[in-house]
């Protein structure tokens, strides 16, 4: 798994994981973070996020609605980002740096 990856995903593993589905403001993060992985053409997929969820003991719920939405991005299926912002300057600077 390219490093980019492995870091965006500790990114998600610093949420709050034992929860069925993400928050609103960690959806949006997810979200974010995952299109900007595929515009930078290191796309996260499915697999990655489930192997992950599954090391770290993600409830696996909230693996499979955060693997969903790295497979609807993957395959430019469209996806709402309801608060962009919460995708820091800070988080993409340290992805693009990782590149």
């Amino acid at each position: 798994m390219p490093t980019v990856i492995d870091k965006a995903l500790d990114y998600i593993g610093a949420m709050n994981t034992s929860v069925p589905a993400p928050q609103p403001m960690d959806e949006s993060t997810a979200k974010g973070m995952f299109k900007y992985l595929k515009d930078l053409g290191v796309p996260a997929s499915a697999a990655d996020v489930t192997a992950r969820g599954s090391q770290e003991g993600w409830n696996t719920e909230f693996t499979k609605k955060v693997a969903g939405w790295a497979t609807k991005i993957e395959s430019a299926d469209r996806v709402v980002i309801k608060n962009p912002e919460y995708f820091t300057a800070y988080m993409r600077e340290q992805l693009r740096a990782l590149v």
